[in-house]
C-alpha cells in the first residue's frame, strides 16, 4: 500500500519538487531529506482532499491498463508475442501463484489502486462535509471499479491486507462503494461540481450494474443500468510525458511486438478490432502476425464505463430472465453498425452466444472479457477450450484456469493466510 506521501508525489505525474520543497541545506547542516517522503501529519483532509483523490484516481488508471493487458492474455483477446515463459503461462492459462508476472504486472497495481482509493475513503468519510464531497464520491467510485476488476480477474480478493474474500464478497463491497458514490454525486448535480457529479452518477450506475450482473443478480443489474444515457462514456486518461510513461502511460504502447492481436480476432474483419501486419518477438508465433492498433500512443485513453456497456448489461440480464427482445435489438444494431449481415436468431443459448460475440468485439482490450468468460463459460466468445492446442504448439495445450491465483507475495506476507 502506498503512503499518502506517495499519493501526492504521484499526482498527475508531477515531480515531488513541484509539490513541496524537501531539500533542506543550511550553512552547517548537510542533512538531506528523502525527496519522496512527505510527513502525512502536514496534510489536512479538508484542504488536500482533491489532491489525494485525484492521485488515487491516477492509481486506478495505471491499474486498468495492466488488467486490460494481462487479463487480455488470460482471456485470449491478446496473444503473447514475447518469449518470456511467465507471460506465456498466463496466456496458456496454467499460471500458478509463483508466476513471476502476476504480482508486479497485475496484482500489485490493482491492489495499490484499491488501497489508495480506500485510504481516501477512510480519510474523508468522517469529515463534516462528507455527504457532499465530490472527492469522496470520486474515490468511492474508483474503489468500486478496482473491486469489479479484482472480482473478475482473481479467484480470491483482498482489501488492504485483509482476509481472503470470494469474488462475490468482493463484488458486495463494490456495490456498497458505487452506491455511496452515487448518493454523494446525486446531491451535487445542481452545484458547482455538477458536471463531474453527473459523470460519477452514470459511471457508478454502470459499475453497479456490472457488479450485480457478475453476481447473477439480474433484476438489480437491469435497474442500475437502464437509466444510463446511451451516449455516456468515461475514459481513463493517460500521458505521453516522457518522464512519467512508466506510471501515466498506456501500457499497451510499451509492449510493441511483445503482444499481438489474435488471428482469431483479426479474421473477423471487424472495424472494432484494429490491427496492422507486423512481427512478434517470438518467431514461433502463427504467421502472419498482426499487432494491435487500438492503442497506438502512450496517451491513448481506455474506456472505463459507457452507455453501450449499460445496454449490453440490460440485454444480457433480461435474456437470462427469459426476455430476449433487448438482446436481439442490440445484436441487430451492433451488426448493422459494423458491416455484418442480420442475425438469424435461435434459442436463448444461441442468442447469448451471439451477444457475447458482439460484446467481445465492442470491448476488445478494455478489461471486460475475462469477466465475461467467468460469467458465461458456455457462451464465451473467442476463448479456446481447455485441452486445445495453444497458439504456440511447442508449449502444449491450454490449461483450465480462468481466474488467476493470488500471487505468493500476497499470501506469504498477509497474516490472514495460514501456511
Amino acid at each position: 500500500m502506498r503512503a499518502i506521501s506517495q499519493f501526492v508525489s504521484a499526482l498527475r505525474g508531477a515531480p515531488v519538487g513541484a509539490i513541496v520543497a524537501t531539500l533542506a541545506v543550511t550553512a552547517c547542516n548537510l542533512d538531506v531529506k528523502n525527496p519522496t517522503v512527505i510527513d502525512a501529519a502536514t496534510f489536512s483532509p479538508s484542504t488536500d482532499a482533491a489532491r489525494l483523490s485525484h492521485s488515487a484516481e491516477t492509481d486506478f488508471f495505471s491499474a486498468l491498463t495492466s488488467v486490460a493487458l494481462f487479463g487480455g492474455y488470460a482471456s485470449d483477446e491478446v496473444w503473447v508475442g514475447a518469449v518470456r515463459p511467465a507471460t506465456n503461462d498466463v496466456g496458456r492459462r496454467v499460471a500458478d501463484a509463483a508466476n513471476q508476472d502476476i504480482n508486479p504486472s497485475l496484482w500489485a497495481p490493482l491492489s495499490v489502486s484499491l488501497s489508495a482509493n480506500e485510504q481516501v475513503v477512510q480519510l474523508l468519510s468522517g469529515s463534516a462535509g462528507a455527504a457532499a464531497d465530490i472527492n469522496l464520491a470520486r474515490s468511492e467510485m474508483y474503489s468500486g471499479f478496482s473491486l469489479d476488476l479484482m472480482a473478475e480477474t482473481f479467484c480470491q480478493g483482498v482489501i488492504r491486507s485483509g482476509p481472503p474474500l470470494t469474488p462475490s464478497q468482493v463484488l458486495d463491497t463494490a456495490i456498497a462503494r458505487f452506491t455511496k458514490a452515487k448518493a454523494i454525486a446525486n446531491a451535487l448535480l445542481n452545484g458547482s461540481s455538477g458536471a463531474e457529479a453527473s459523470v460519477i452518477v452514470n459511471a457508478s450506475q454502470v459499475g453497479l450494474a456490472r457488479a450485480y450482473l457478475q453476481k447473477g443478480d439480474n433484476a438489480n443489474a437491469i435497474t442500475a443500468a437502464q437509466s444510463v444515457p446511451s451516449s455516456f462514456a468515461l475514459q481513463a486518461l493517460y500521458s505521453a510525458d516522457p518522464s512519467n510513461l512508466d506510471r501515466l502511460g498506456n501500457q499497451f504502447a510499451f509492449e510493441g511486438n511483445l503482444l499481438t492481436a489474435p488471428n482469431t480476432y483479426v479474421a473477423l474483419n471487424d472495424p472494432r478490432v484494429q490491427s496492422t501486419p507486423g512481427s512478434a518477438q517470438d518467431a514461433s508465433m502463427p504467421q502472419p502476425v498482426y499487432l494491435q492498433a487500438k492503442y497506438t500512443s502512450f496517451d491513448a485513453p481506455i474506456r472505463i464505463a459507457s452507455g453501450l456497456e449499460a445496454q449490453y448489461i440490460v440485454a444480457e440480464a433480461k435474456l437470462k430472465t427469459g426476455d430476449p427482445s433487448a438482446a436481439l435489438a442490440l445484436i441487430a444494431a451492433r451488426r448493422a453498425a459494423n458491416g455484418q449481415g442480420a442475425f438469424a436468431g435461435g434459442t436463448n443459448a444461441q442468442i447469448l452466444a451471439e451477444l457475447m460475440d458482439q460484446r467481445s468485439r465492442d470491448f476488445w482490450m478494455e478489461a471486460k472479457h475475462l469477466g465475461d468468460v467467468i460469467r458465461n463459460p458456455s457462451a464465451a466468445a473467442h476463448f479456446p477450450a481447455a485441452g486445445s492446442l495453444f497458439y504456440k504448439p511447442q508449449l502444449g495445450n491450454f490449461g483450465n484456469n480462468t481466474c488467476l491465483p493470488l500471487p505468493l507475495q500476497e499470501t506469504a506476507n498477509n497474516p490472514n493466510f495460514k501456511p
